[in-house]
């Protein structure tokens, strides 16, 4: 049973509409998670991807964390990463001391037409850890144990320690992050 559905409003988030449900005037920071997007795009077809999504652009401290519900998204960065996240992936950059990044759709879906959907969570950096070297990871869907807890309910463990389950996924505090797909009417405690 789901006990809070927390309400999103619509932004806009350098000309790219999304939903933030975090913070939000019904719904403030909740510490360690600074912001929460979700955000579905379309690309255009008749732009290359290079001048689609989101530009280069910095952040400090933070640790902003994409999970890829639909299509895909490249990840490039001022350290040199070069990445392409698929649907069910993740990817998962600690900010740290600064660093400027870009998330785009890919070329092949431009010219697929593919529409692109992603969730966005940032997560604080403790003081003492703020000002430490950035780091990219992605988390590939092997990379995250998955399981079936009950009938049309399946879980990713993407962080943390759940039931004896471990993930790798290296974090700054101590956190829980699990992908969760439900089917209607399926019920999970």
């Amino acid at each position: 049973m789901i006990r809070y559905l927390l309400p999103a409003v619509d932004i806009d988030m350098g000309g790219l509409p999304v939903k933030q449900a975090l913070p939000t005037q019904k719904g403030q920071q909740v510490d360690p998670y600074l912001l929460l997007h979700h955000a579905p795009v379309y690309p255009i077809k008749d732009a290359p991807a290079k001048h689609q999504g989101v530009g280069p652009h910095p952040h400090r401290g933070f640790s902003p964390v994409t999970f890829v519900v639909q299509g895909a998204v490249h990840h490039r960065d001022s350290f040199g990463h070069d990445q392409v996240a698929q649907k069910g992936e993740v990817q998962w950059m600690h900010a740290g001391a600064g660093i400027v990044h870009s998330e785009r759709p890919t070329d092949e879906m431009i010219a697929s037409g593919e529409p692109q959907e992603i969730i966005q969570l940032w997560i604080n950096s403790p003081a003492a850890k703020k000002m430490t070297p950035p780091t990219y990871r992605h988390i590939t869907e092997g990379e995250m144990t998955p399981w079936s807890p009950a009938d049309g309910v399946d879980v990713k463990l993407v962080a943390g320690r759940y039931e004896g389950r471990v993930s790798k996924t290296e974090t700054q505090s101590p956190l829980l992050i699990l992908w969760v797909q439900m089917e209607k009417g399926a019920r999970w405690t």
